[in-house]
């Protein structure tokens, strides 16, 4: 965790405490004119400032909050041709509602699995990350992203997998069939395709992650447009914790040019 200490009344980063691989403790601190630069994720940095201390208690109020994820919601497929070679995730649908992808997975008892996903980008349901421990970094903190918390974001849920559903009816999917029928492992999709409250039940109950956390420390909250953190000289944060919003694609790239 990082020592802050006001200096000349004015809050400023020192330097850092940190374990070894044997646990015994270190302090570590800056230079003149140096700062730390905080690079710890979505989910770690977020904490990391809050176990220093920078949080609620210290006029932060917004450091763990404005946490998002794109929610994800996935079909699998047992596929009758173990041929089939492995793929990467592929992007094949986009609209302003929503993404579908594909994906098949390595054969399995002479069977193929694939999978069908849907995902939104940039959800507006937002949750919280809050400390499940206030002295020890290796406790992983509490997260809540409150997944279609916003009714907008569980209506672009259900387009995106009824979309699924159309596709699943298409010539092309005949070959994937066994006797006529399409083998699914796990849940498949709603049988009645006009009742709206079946399909959010299945996209709340079958919703999952794409581990593309984001917010917690989000610029104009947290830190400014140089990514400094608002009100305490020498921290940056440089990671998925400063966005506001993610287009639901793997944010790697945006992630690189922001540390460059």
């Amino acid at each position: 965790m990082m020592m802050v200490y006001n200096i000349h009344t004015e809050p400023s980063a020192i330097g850092v405490k940190y374990s070894d691989s044997k646990g015994k403790s270190h302090k570590a601190f800056l230079r003149r004119k140096g700062e730390i630069i905080l690079s710890a994720g979505a989910i770690g940095s977020p904490q990391l400032l809050l176990l220093s201390g920078i949080g609620p208690q210290s006029q932060h109020p917004n450091v763990g909050k404005f946490m998002a994820d794109n929610p994800m919601n996935i079909i699998n497929i047992l596929l009758p041709n173990s041929s089939m070679e492995p793929s990467i995730t592929k992007v094949v649908g986009i609209n302003d509602n929503y993404f579908i992808e594909p994906v098949i997975f390595q054969p399995q008892l002479n069977m193929t699995s694939g999978s069908l996903a849907e995902k939104i980008p940039g959800p507006l349901s937002i949750g919280s990350l809050w400390l499940a421990n206030s002295t020890d970094v290796k406790v992983t903190p509490n997260v809540r992203f409150n997944y279609f918390d916003n009714p907008i974001d569980l209506s672009r849920c259900v387009m995106g997998m009824r979309k699924i559903g159309e596709m699943l009816e298409t010539k092309a999917m005949n070959q994937f069939k066994h006797n006529g029928e399409l083998l699914f492992s796990g849940p498949s999709l709603p049988n009645n395709n006009s009742n709206n409250w079946e399909w959010e039940s299945f996209c709340r109950t079958t919703v999952g992650t794409f581990y593309h956390y984001h917010g917690g420390c989000v610029v104009g909250k947290v830190v400014d447009g140089d990514f400094n953190v608002m009100g305490i000289k020498s921290v940056r944060v440089v990671d998925g914790s400063t966005f506001n919003i993610s287009p639901g694609t793997n944010p790697q790239a945006t992630l690189m040019m922001l540390g460059r």
